[in-house]
């Protein structure tokens, strides 16, 4: 499950993907360093359970795998335990060993280290430099696939992947990213609306099937297409098999809830919340916990009943320390239920609680970002805090305010080395101008955005209304409107999608 409240970075899709030597034998597999085969067994099987969505039974494996050989680069550095600094010390010491692997290895190392640092620019030249030097390795190809696919290059992340394929017909990383590409799947970079296929998401979904029919992710993802398309019956059957084959793993929840989400989109949210609820306690992690609840939050918004997502908000940030959460994560978290709260307020036209919401929020982001003392973190932080005033000042009518906080957000992004840093920038310059009554300047803005972000879509499409191009406007609208996964820019957006589709 992922929680990605604003679309800013793609360190959770490279942390998600780590899915080589998890496939039947190919011609050629990246090398492996480890002193100890009963490590190297463990790391393939945290990877297998990784590729399908088995995070808790992944770290186990992973775990086991370092407590057997403490020096065992890519084990350490992947291994993304819930403690920071515990984290971070494994990173590091993998970034020590990084001249005892094998030249592979090295530069799967320094790819993972770029995303750490957001420099898109370098974990691009490493990949391209792992092909290079192992044309016949299909898990280069992928790892070249996953950095085009983040910087938003997709005809060359299709082309890696399908060499990928043409390598190792059984390769479940290229076949689940291709589907990705096609159907919502968490923080996969979607093609243009009008490049999607829903069939070819059906068809790369029966490829997964046949690699893992022993896993309940392929016929999750499946199912997703059949709940994409609107028949929601068909997708029941392939999302209680997803059940059926996670039960008793840490991926349960997972099954759960988008088996709730099936029920939601296809009008039945009561049987959807009692879905979100088994999920909420199926869940073996303390932070799965937390993160299930948001979509339980995000119901209620789909529904336009914002003081109910208010309460359960509330509810599940009360339970914070009862559950045991402490630290960074404790402020992480909470933070996080304020800026959820600030959204339903400020979407519900509350200007004053959205704005004490805010604050909130920033105030325990800077306190998460001063315990963890990172420059990283310190820069994400500032951006983040940069982007939701300026949002908030937006939406409230405060434009002078809004453009000195989007100065702000510029001179932050600006130095982060990727295409993609600056789509925040744009969209909400874009929103600005709109509001401002300026949709030729906004349209101008938004077409430097996110071409994928939902929200800011919506708010292209009323440019485009305002310009005059109705055919334009409606078929960004009818696309939102039509689309059946639980995210919250389409909580927002989508219920006001159909009224503006309809008065057009």
């Amino acid at each position: 499950m992922k929680m990605n409240y604003k679309k800013s970075g793609s360190f959770l899709i490279i942390n998600l993907v780590f899915l080589f030597s998890c496939a039947k034998q190919p011609l050629v597999e990246l090398p492996i360093t480890t002193s100890s085969d009963i490590a190297l067994e463990h790391y393939r099987t945290a990877m297998k359970h990784w590729e399908v969505g088995d995070d808790f039974e992944k770290r186990i494996h992973l775990d086991s795998a370092i407590m057997t050989d403490p020096n065992f680069a890519l084990a350490l550095d992947m291994n993304d335990v819930p403690d920071r600094s515990k984290r971070k010390a494994f990173q590091k010491k993998a970034q020590s060993l990084i001249e005892k692997v094998t030249d592979q290895e090295r530069l799967i190392l320094l790819i993972r280290d770029s995303y750490r640092n957001d420099n898109m620019d370098n974990a691009l030249s490493y990949a391209k430099e792992l092909v290079d030097k192992n044309p016949n390795s299909y898990e280069g190809y992928d790892w070249l696939g996953i950095v085009q696919s983040d910087r938003h290059e997709l005809d060359n992340a299709i082309k890696s992947f399908k060499k990928a394929i043409e390598i190792n017909p059984d390769d479940f990383t290229a076949y689940d990213f291709l589907m990705g590409h096609h159907i919502p799947s968490g923080d996969r970079v979607m093609l243009p609306e009008e490049r999607r296929s829903v069939d070819k998401g059906l068809e790369y979904g029966d490829e997964l099937i046949r690699i893992r029919p022993d896993a309940g992710f392929p016929y999750h993802f499946k199912a997703n297409c059949y709940r994409q398309m609107g028949e929601f019956e068909k997708a029941i059957p392939l999302y209680e098999k997803s059940i059926e084959k996670r039960r008793g793993k840490s991926s349960e929840g997972t099954a759960l809830l988008v088996s709730g989400h099936n029920y939601m989109f296809g009008g039945d949210y009561h049987t959807a919340r009692k879905r979100y609820e088994e999920a909420i306690e199926t869940t073996k992690t303390k932070q799965g916990w937390y993160n299930l609840n948001s979509y339980l939050t995000w119901s209620y918004v789909f529904e336009s009943n914002y003081n109910g997502a208010i309460k359960n908000i509330e509810k599940a940030r009360g339970q914070l320390e009862e559950k045991g959460f402490s630290g960074e994560r404790l402020l992480w978290n909470k933070a996080i239920s304020d800026w959820a709260r600030f959204v339903c307020y400020a979407h519900n036209q509350m200007e004053k609680k959205a704005n004490e919401a805010l604050e909130s929020s920033i105030s325990l982001s800077n306190q998460r970002a001063a315990l963890i003392n990172d420059p990283i973190v310190k820069r994400n932080t500032n951006s983040g805090i940069a982007y939701n005033r300026v949002w908030n000042h937006t939406l409230f009518g405060r434009y002078d305010k809004a453009r000195e906080s989007l100065n702000e957000l510029k001179k932050i992004q600006e130095k982060i080395n990727s295409p993609t840093a600056m789509y925040g920038y744009y969209d909400l310059l874009g929103m600005i101008t709109l509001n401002q009554s300026k949709p030729e300047e906004a349209l101008e803005h938004f077409e430097k955005g996110n071409p994928t972000d939902t929200y800011f879509l919506y708010f292209k499409a009323l440019a485009l209304k305002a310009t005059g191009d109705t055919a334009g406007a409606k078929k960004i609208l009818t696309d939102i409107a039509n689309t059946n996964f639980s995210y919250w820019q389409l909580a927002i957006m989508k219920d006001r999608a159909k009224k503006l589709l309809a008065s057009i």
